[in-house]
C-alpha cells in the first residue's frame, strides 16, 4: 500500500493502451470512496458496461482516457468474496482482450491476485461463489447423515464417493455437498467439466512489484490518512453507518475501524502500518514477482527500457490479442538490484 499502484497503473494503460482491473477488496463497495483511496475525481460518474454479473450490469471509471474496472460492484450490505471478484475480473479480462486492449490488474489484496494466477484455486472458489439456500437448509436440518449421504450419493454419486468418514458424519457438510451438487452451474470436480469462460487458459502471467524502504512507506501512509481526513473521509464514515448501520464485513477496512475508538489518527495510521506488515508477509511468499523501486528517479519510462527487456510487452495492434497483461501489487520487498524486472499475463 501507498506505493502510487494506480497511478503507475493508467501511465501503463497510456502506454500499452490498456484497461485498469482492480484487485482492491474495499474499492469494490460503492460508496466507499475516500477512505478505500479510490481517488476518483470530485463528480466523476461510473459509466454502466454490458457485460453482465449475476444480477447487475458492471460499471467503469474512465479516468485520463483510461478505463477502471471494478470499482462500485456492490453495496457495503451486500455479500462479497474472492470468488465474486474472480467471476468479474474474469468477464472483464475477457472483454478487455476482445477489443485488444491490454489488461493491467492493479491492486493490493493478495488473495484476489493469486485467484487470477493460480489455477488449482477455481475448484475451491467455485465453492465459494454459491450462496447459501435457506429453503434447502430448512427442508433438510432435521434429516439424519444417512438420509443426507444416501440424497447426495443419488444426486452427485461423484461428490459422495469423495467424502472422507468424517464428512459423511456430519451433517452441515453434507447439506453443503448437497448445496453444491445441486447448483448445477457448478459440477463437481471428478464430472471433468472445468468452469468456463475463466481467464487463465493460454494466458501468461507478468507481475510486477512497486517497492520503497519501509520507513517511506510509515510516512506516506500518514500523510494519506490527513489528507483524507481532510477531504471527508469522516463524513463518509457517518453517511455509510447512517444508511447501513455498520456490522458488515465492507465495514472492517482499517479507516472505517479507526473511527468506532478516540484518537482516530493514531488508530488509522496504525492499522494502515499494520497492514502494509501483512502484505510484505503475503508477498514475499510469492514466486515470480519482479520488482521495481519507487525511489527518486522512479519513472515508467526508466523501468521498462532500463531494466524490463521484455520484446513481448510492446504492444502490435496487428495481434489478435494483446501479447501480455500487467499485474501491479505494491510491496516495500528490496529487489537484488535497482528496479527488478517486471512481471504480468498474457494471452498465447
Amino acid at each position: 500500500t501507498a506505493t502510487g499502484k494506480t497511478r503507475f497503473g493508467l501511465q501503463m494503460a497510456k502506454k500499452f493502451k490498456g484497461e485498469i482491473v482492480s484487485a482492491d477488496s474495499r474499492q469494490v463497495y460503492v460508496g466507499m470512496d475516500i477512505v478505500t483511496g479510490k481517488d476518483i475525481p470530485y463528480n466523476l460518474k461510473p459509466i454502466t458496461s454490458n457485460l453482465q454479473w449475476r444480477d447487475r450490469k458492471l460499471k467503469y471509471y474512465l479516468i485520463d482516457s483510461a478505463k477502471i474496472w471494478l470499482y462500485d460492484v456492490v453495496n457495503p450490505n451486500e455479500p462479497f468474496n474472492v470468488a465474486f471478484w474472480k467471476e468479474c475480473a474474469d468477464l472483464v479480462i475477457a472483454d478487455i482482450f476482445r477489443r485488444n486492449r491490454l489488461p493491467i490488474v492493479v491492486g493490493g489484496t493478495g488473495l484476489y491476485l493469486k485467484s487470477l494466477t493460480v489455477g488449482q484455486m477455481s475448484q475451491s472458489l467455485s465453492k465459494i461463489s454459491i450462496l447459501p439456500n435457506p429453503q434447502l437448509r430448512s427442508k433438510l436440518k432435521d434429516r439424519n447423515v444417512a438420509y443426507l449421504f444416501n440424497y447426495l450419493n443419488r444426486i452427485d454419486p461423484a461428490r459422495a464417493a469423495v467424502l472422507n468418514i468424517s464428512d459423511r458424519a456430519n451433517p452441515r457438510r453434507l447439506i453443503r455437498a448437497i448445496e453444491i451438487s445441486l447448483y448445477s452451474k457448478f459440477p463437481s470436480p471428478e464430472s471433468g467439466e472445468g468452469s468456463r469462460g475463466e481467464v487463465g487458459s493460454g494466458v501468461s502471467y507478468l507481475t510486477l512489484g512497486l517497492t520503497a524502504p519501509r520507513e517511506e512507506l510509515y510516512r506516506r501512509i500518514d500523510l494519506r490518512v490527513g489528507h483524507r481526513l481532510r477531504h471527508g473521509a469522516e463524513a463518509e464514515n457517518q453517511h455509510l453507518i447512517a444508511k447501513y448501520g455498520g456490522g458488515f464485513p465492507s465495514f472492517t477496512a482499517s479507516g472505517y475501524r479507526a473511527f468506532q475508538k478516540p484518537d482516530i489518527v493514531a488508530r488509522w495510521r496504525g492499522l494502515e502500518h499494520a497492514y502494509l506488515r501483512r502484505q510484505l508477509t503475503w508477498f514475499k511468499r510469492q514466486p515470480d514477482t519482479h520488482y521495481a523501486s519507487k525511489n527518486r528517479n522512479f519513472s515508467p519510462h526508466n523501468c521498462f527500457h532500463r531494466h524490463f527487456h521484455i520484446p513481448d510487452l510492446v504492444y502490435r495492434p496487428d495481434q489478435r490479442y494483446p501479447s501480455h497483461a500487467l499485474y501491479f501489487h505494491n510491496s516495500h520487498v528490496r529487489p537484488q538490484s535497482g528496479c527488478g524486472s517486471l512481471g504480468a499475463l498474457g494471452s498465447a
